[in-house]
């Protein structure tokens, strides 16, 4: 067993990049500076959604053996979206409509700045392992936003982070220490920690070191209180909820979220596509597959796995 705007479409790693004695400029990453208004609505009612991006894969189970090869993955990704992937990843290529970043890293770092990003990276890492299982969270009042959806795990909203995310500066060091998120992989209160998820107060967020950290955003999320005291999105992320079908379900129609990362710092889950894809492909159902259900569907479930489960 082990969060993307379509527009954007190149993911990067943040380890051993070529050197530049003059790296590129930052270009724009998602424009302009956020209302005040929409980024309070949507941290405090929906930012926890990194989650669904609504597509179903089959449901019959394919190999079970080991996760997905980064081999596997370029191959799969040239015809997502498409219905041409020749390769059997087991459901991976299905799981969000062609808008998972390309994998990769083409933009170099200066040596400045690959000393910042290491600093950066291990101070992710220590603040990951400060709550290393889902229990460790749930204890220091983290709730579950949505459900466990293969290549992303389970997003433990921190709700006393909302509003510490980084803005048009540089990352500073006391941000990285409060994600929005810790990610697990898996429901159960002994599943570990994978990875964090940082939200952005600004439009185009500086961000850590170097220009390879891709912000994506997700649209038309229908929230709704789960019973447990976490949140739901019954009607999946990015699937045009209409305010009608979220009223119906009396839940809160989210136009859209601000900027989201996702950051898969944790020995063991490291990512193939990536320090900072959006899907990790470590994570699987317990079948070794990544089949999901129809996650317009999803309503109330805790684990979005075809096969019933994380």
């Amino acid at each position: 067993m082990s969060e993307t705007d379509a527009s954007v479409d190149r993911n990067h790693e943040a380890s051993t990049p070529p050197l530049a004695a003059s790296p590129p400029a930052r270009s724009s990453r998602l424009g302009r500076r956020l209302p005040v208004a929409l980024l309070i609505v949507g941290v405090a009612i929906g930012l926890g959604f990194g989650l669904i991006l609504g597509t179903s894969g089959p449901g019959a189970s394919a190999s079970a053996s080991t996760g997905v090869s980064p081999e596997q993955i370029s191959q799969a990704l040239s015809g997502v979206g498409t219905g041409a992937s020749t390769a059997n990843d087991r459901g991976f290529s299905l799981l969000e409509n062609g808008v998972q970043h390309s994998h990769g890293f083409d933009l170099p770092l200066s040596p400045a700045e690959r000393t910042e990003l290491s600093h950066q990276m291990d101070l992710a890492r220590q603040t990951a392992l400060e709550y290393p299982t889902l229990a460790d969270a749930q204890a220091a009042g983290a709730f579950r936003a949505g459900p466990f959806v293969p290549g992303l795990g389970t997003h433990m909203v921190m709700v006393s982070n909302f509003t510490s995310g980084p803005g048009a500066g540089p990352i500073t060091d006391q941000q990285i220490r409060h994600p929005l998120a810790w990610i697990y992989d898996g429901t159960r209160p002994d599943s570990p920690v994978v990875g964090l998820f940082y939200n952005a107060t600004v439009e185009d967020p500086a961000g850590f070191a170097g220009p390879n950290d891709v912000w994506h955003k997700h649209t038309g999320i229908c929230i709704t209180r789960s019973t447990s005291g976490g949140i739901d999105a019954p009607l999946g992320a990015d699937g045009n909820a209409t305010k009608a079908q979220c009223d119906a379900l009396g839940g809160k129609l989210l136009a859209s979220t601000g900027p989201l990362l996702h950051v898969w710092i944790v020995p063991g889950y490291e990512d193939s596509q990536g320090v900072y894809a959006h899907l990790n492909p470590a994570i699987t159902c317990n079948d070794g597959t990544y089949h999901v259900v129809d996650l317009t569907k999803v309503g109330v479930r805790t684990s979005a796995c075809a096969d019933g489960t994380e």
